[in-house]
């Protein structure tokens, strides 16, 4: 929708809406690829929904409120980012080399998303809607489809070690 205040500017509240629904999966996926403890899984979606809240807050706040808002988002941003990076170098070697391309994937398409916001209708306006719109498109490509392809196309290398989830409700097939 687009805002009526003194500085009108649209925001694409679906984006956030889906930013909601589909980051906690991912990240929830690098989480349990890593065989992280619920405490950092909670905490990862837990900092990903504060990260993503902070954002629609700040679009919808006018300036200069909306920086501070960015600012918080980014906070809870570099939050996960640091998780994220201290699972992929987890002791026990959990997920091997899908896990690092995975994360690796996440955090370089993620850090995408501050940096569109602040320059575009959401921020500071510079960048124009279409270039957004476009630049949001394509990152959510390779944030989503290309993290669910490389983890599809990695998923035997990450648990062939391990023996499968409920393996004797099979054994009368």
């Amino acid at each position: 929708f687009k805002t009526t205040d003194s500085t009108p500017r649209v925001i694409f509240w679906a984006r956030y809406v889906d930013w909601a629904v589909t980051t906690p999966l991912i990240l929830v996926d690098l989480a349990l690829l890593s065989k992280s403890d619920t405490p950092t899984i909670l905490s990862l979606v837990g900092c990903d929904l504060l990260m993503v809240i902070c954002g629609l807050i700040g679009a919808l706040t006018i300036a200069p409120y909306k920086y501070c808002w960015w600012v918080a988002g980014l906070a809870f941003f570099i939050i996960v980012v640091v998780t994220l990076i201290q699972r992929l170098n987890n002791p026990e070697g959990h997920g091997g080399e899908a896990l690092r391309g995975l994360s690796w994937l996440t955090i370089i398409s993620w850090t995408v998303y501050p940096v569109v916001w602040i320059v575009g209708s959401e921020g500071t306006g510079a960048l124009g809607l279409s270039q957004e719109v476009g630049i949001v498109t394509l990152t959510d490509l390779v944030a989503k489809l290309g993290f669910g392809f490389y983890l599809i196309a990695n998923l035997q290398e990450a648990g062939a070690d391990e023996e499968p989830l409920n393996s004797s409700s099979q054994q009368y097939v």
